[in-house]
């Protein structure tokens, strides 16, 4: 039995503050926060995510000790995303009932729609591993290419969702299915991205394999797969291990020592969850706060550019009907004797000031229609994304930024929606852009510290 520990300090609530105090400014710039409300001094909360028999279910089980909570088999045994909290009397809850079991965090998951809650389970527990943690675990993914189309839930958006709320994300292969075709694609490719500090990655069941060549070439698979999809420099860790069962070291043909070393990190990370609760909240903030400014500033950009658009074409209306009113003066009022007749005089005025409103009314149409055009073209990303760099040229010229342009990335689709809808946003003003820069240089920072305490003094020389 494992006891998980709890978090260290409570910064949950001074974070809620900092988001209510920006929900005006998001809504004005139509941004919709990943996290906005968290539960003070909440369970972290941690998911497990693989291919089904990947031996998920196996570990929920071997953590929380006897009787066994989840079903397990070499088949796919469970289609729900299944929440293990603690509890002094043990209930299980399904569908939207489920959900309100749940903290606040969770309750963005209701936007995955009706067809996800009808896949989506709460189990409550005595047990004693669970009085600091959450445990998720997910169904296995189908491992062909047209897997995901038998859901009857978008899949990828509901593990998005989780592994943005989870504080820890374990993600199992096994030793039969370390490739990444289907789903499991899916997942690495879209949900898994911004996301890397808190996933670990297990090639598990490692007391299965018939020899140490079999365990390099399963292992030397999966690194392959793995770099081909996430197309990083760097791997997230991976974990080589097994869950202990009656007589599997006896079983084994392997030595296990090794794995053992790895099991025993894995729960020492369970362990500290709680710590890295803290860290997956700031983390999330600081991402949120980001992508709000970017969206806030490219959006701003769009409006002055369109704004300076529309005077440039105003000017143009203008000066274009004041040449067609003179031209019309030129040729039919000016050559008018001096006691030429009231009505003559006064129907040739009326011609100049009909020249010049017509031509206002054809340059204003013509005017319109090119702003919409360009407006137009502003949406298609790779126009925006030029906005992106021209707007942070500066950070980006001095490198060490992808995360910049990961959350641009993140919102780009967003931002291009607004801009082709024509959806009214207000001119990105400089008080907006320095309240968020204080929250993100110095409050998030502030906040960190105060978090890991004052730093220990520095040796004597």
């Amino acid at each position: 039995m494992l006891g998980f520990g709890k978090p260290a300090a409570d910064i949950e609530s001074r974070v809620n503050r900092l988001y209510r105090a920006f929900a005006t400014t998001a809504r004005r710039y139509r941004y919709s926060f990943r996290r906005p409300t968290l539960t003070p001094g909440g369970r972290p909360t941690v998911i497990f995510l693989g291919n089904h028999s990947s031996g998920k279910s196996t570990i929920v089980n071997d953590l929380l000790g006897d009787p066994p909570v989840q079903d397990t088999g070499v088949a796919p045994t469970d289609d729900a995303f299944t929440v293990l909290v603690y509890g002094e009397e043990e209930h299980e809850f399904y569908g939207p009932a489920a959900l309100g079991q749940l903290p606040a965090e969770f309750q963005p998951l209701r936007a995955l729609g009706p067809d996800f809650l009808q896949h989506f389970a709460v189990k409550v527990r005595n047990r004693e591993a669970l009085r600091g943690v959450n445990l998720v675990d997910s169904p296995g993914m189908i491992d062909t290419p047209e897997g995901s189309a038998s859901r009857a839930y978008d899949f990828t958006a509901a593990v998005r969702s989780f592994t943005g709320l989870a504080d820890l994300v374990l993600f199992l292969f096994d030793p039969d299915k370390p490739g990444t075709t289907g789903e499991t694609v899916d997942v690495l490719a879209a949900c898994l991205r911004g996301i890397e500090f808190k996933l670990r990655v297990l090639l598990n069941k490692a007391d299965t394999f018939d020899s140490m060549e079999d365990y390099a070439r399963a292992y030397g698979t999966l690194c392959w797969n793995l770099a081909r999809i996430l197309r990083t420099k760097d791997l997230p860790p991976i974990y080589s291990t097994y869950t202990p069962s009656t007589g599997a070291r006896l079983a084994a043909r392997i030595p296990l020592d090794g794995f053992e070393r790895h099991r025993g990190r894995i729960l020492e990370l369970l362990r500290n969850v709680g710590q890295r609760r803290l860290d997956s909240v700031l983390a999330g903030t600081s991402a949120d706060f980001t992508r709000l400014a970017i969206q806030a500033r490219v959006l701003g950009a769009v409006r002055r550019r369109s704004f300076l658009s529309g005077l440039a074409a105003a000017a143009g209306c203008l000066a274009a009907g004041a040449a067609a009113a003179g031209a019309v003066w030129w040729r039919l009022v000016r050559p008018l004797p001096a006691d030429a007749s009231a009505l003559r005089l006064w129907g040739a005025r009326g011609a100049v000031v009909l020249a010049g409103l017509a031509a206002l009314a054809l340059l204003g149409a013509l005017a319109l229609w090119l702003r919409r055009r360009a407006r137009a073209r502003l949406a298609a990303p790779e126009r925006l994304d030029l906005l992106f760099r021209d707007l942070y040229a500066e950070p980006l010229a001095l490198g060490g930024h992808g995360d910049l342009v990961q959350n641009w990335e993140d919102v780009r689709p967003e931002v291009a929606r607004i801009v082709a809808a024509r959806l009214p946003v207000p001119l990105f003003s400089w008080g907006d852009f320095s309240r968020l820069q204080r929250v993100l240089d110095a409050e998030l920072p502030a906040l960190a510290g105060a978090d890991r305490g004052p730093a220990a003094p520095s040796p004597a020389p």
